[in-house]
């Protein structure tokens, strides 16, 4: 995620003039929250740009599909493979009302991503106090990371308001343990999962941190009352995962050691650039600070409420991914954009690091750099991820009636993006035809089509089926045409000639 501006408070006459000493040394409730308003407004100007001009991703499109299906359609859906995410789903479903167009789609998730800000103040004021949580409201407000998952039409930005809610819940429950607040805890940790069945994997941690207090330190009546609500109000869930496995995390490769470091690139910065490491590297030395602290605290008030709430953010950021990874070597579910559910609490240890690291024209230099680098990475989250628009456009452009084409996962944006550009049965109707049926009848098809379209979309392994298809159908044809796209390409594929053919059957 993305950074800062020099903030901590020291007994120095230089400190004493910081902004973020003089709210931490009484300033009023108003201050606070003028300074978060414009917090606020600097985010909504951050997420705001390249709303309509930015293609959408594939899930992106899923989104925009489920919103605009038939009641029935829906429902079919989601009782047989797509259940992650039904609270967006059903909040966008009414949320397009307002208009169907994917600018207004993404307002929702910036919504959600502004009041993400105030949220964090007040889970930082919480944790480490008022002067840690405004740097942290900070932090979000200019975090590319975030921005991006702001922008996105998916669940990403309201699982994550959410989580934090739980969080400030769960630890205002310890702090007035009265059953209100921990009934609220529940609720809130189950819409979460209800917006993505990952943030489960932060209620883990979040509850697994209560291992690190003293037995008299945890309300256990409360508690327990809470875990009772959890269980009911997430037992669909589980059931749904248990019986409704139909392979929708298949596409994970296997991870590597490697893939760790672009989870912290994506934290850091959004995605893999020079900019995004170079932040990784001074989070990394903030987050060091942190746990220094972190040590410091643990030693001497070992599982108390103070120590709980230093050593918490930690847990939260380590527990998820350390999970998910090693459970990922019997059946792979580590995806660097699904462990976002460990973006608030890099945001906490991050900004608990500012608070630490004592000020110096050193500090003040860096952070200022760092902040610089965070605006630069916000400018780079808004470049396209993956450019289906125009992939279909141009597919779309050269195909007739008729002609063959192997859309692969495609077929979602040929039907969101037909139903967009033409009006009913005016879209090229193509053939379809069933990837396995055709490898097997390879002479019916060289028979009846010259000429083939092929959408290919690598995406984060090869899918699987479009290379087979690809090797099949190389003997017979040859590549006429290809245009590349941002993680798609169109190919136009033609029949070899016979002496072509028969050259290329003696190729070694």
């Amino acid at each position: 995620m993305n950074l800062p501006l020099s903030t901590d408070v020291t007994t120095s006459q230089r400190d004493a003039r910081s902004w973020t000493s003089r709210l931490s040394d009484g300033t009023s409730t108003r201050s606070t929250a003028l300074v978060l308003g414009g917090l606020m407004l600097i985010a909504l100007v951050l997420r705001l740009p390249h709303l309509a001009g930015k293609s959408l991703w594939l899930d992106e499109i899923y989104s925009m599909l489920y919103a605009r299906m038939s009641w029935p359609s829906f429902w079919r859906e989601i009782s047989t493979r797509e259940g992650n995410m039904i609270a967006y789903y059903l909040l966008l479903r009414g949320w397009i009302y307002l208009g169907d167009g994917q600018s207004v789609a993404k307002i929702l998730s910036i919504l959600f991503g502004v009041a993400t800000v105030p949220a964090m103040y007040a889970l930082g004021n919480q944790l480490y106090g008022r002067r840690t949580g405004l740097i942290t409201a900070l932090l979000v407000s200019v975090s590319a990371s975030h921005v991006r998952a702001s922008q996105w039409i998916r669940s990403y930005s309201l699982m994550l308001l959410l989580l934090v809610v739980a969080t400030w819940l769960l630890v205002r429950g310890l702090e007035r343990p009265t059953f209100r607040n921990w009934l609220l805890y529940a609720i809130a940790s189950a819409l979460s999962v209800y917006c993505h069945l990952y943030a489960v994997l932060a209620l883990v941690a979040q509850l697994a941190s209560l291992l690190l207090l003293r037995r008299k330190e945890i309300p256990w009546r409360q508690l327990r009352l809470a875990l009772v609500a959890l269980g009911l109000l997430l037992s669909p869930a589980a059931a749904y995962v248990i019986t409704h496995n139909a392979g929708q995390l298949a596409w994970i490769p296997k991870p590597k050691l490697w893939e760790l470091v672009h989870w912290a690139v994506f934290l850091a910065g959004a995605g893999s650039t020079g900019v995004a490491y170079v932040l990784l590297l001074i989070c990394a030395g903030l987050c060091l600070l942190s746990f220094l602290d972190l040590w410091r605290v643990w030693v001497s008030s070992a599982r108390s409420l103070p120590s709980w709430r230093q050593a918490f953010p930690a847990l939260w950021l380590i527990l998820p991914v350390a999970i998910s990874f090693l459970v990922s070597y019997l059946k792979p579910v580590f995806f660097f954009r699904y462990l976002i559910v460990c973006w608030p609490a890099f945001m906490l240890v991050v900004a608990d690091g500012i608070a630490n690291w004592r000020s110096s024209r050193v500090r003040t230099g860096i952070l200022a750099i760092a902040l610089c680098l965070s605006l630069v990475s916000v400018g780079l989250a808004y470049k396209t991820e993956e450019d289906w628009e125009g992939a279909m456009r141009y597919l779309l452009s050269r195909v007739h009636d008729g002609d063959t084409a192997f859309v692969g996962t495609g077929m979602a944006p040929l039907v969101y993006y037909s139903s967009r550009w033409y009006a009913p049965g005016a879209a090229p109707k193509l053939a379809l035809p069933d990837y396995e049926k055709s490898k097997a009848s390879l002479s019916e098809l060289a028979r009846t089509h010259r000429q083939v379209w092929v959408v290919v979309f690598p995406n984060f392994a090869p899918e699987g089926r479009t290379v087979q298809l690809l090797r099949a159908l190389q003997p017979t044809y040859a590549v006429a045409e290809e245009k590349k796209f941002k993680a798609v390409s169109v190919e136009r594929l033609e029949i070899v000639p016979a002496k072509s053919q028969g050259e290329a059957a003696k190729a070694p």
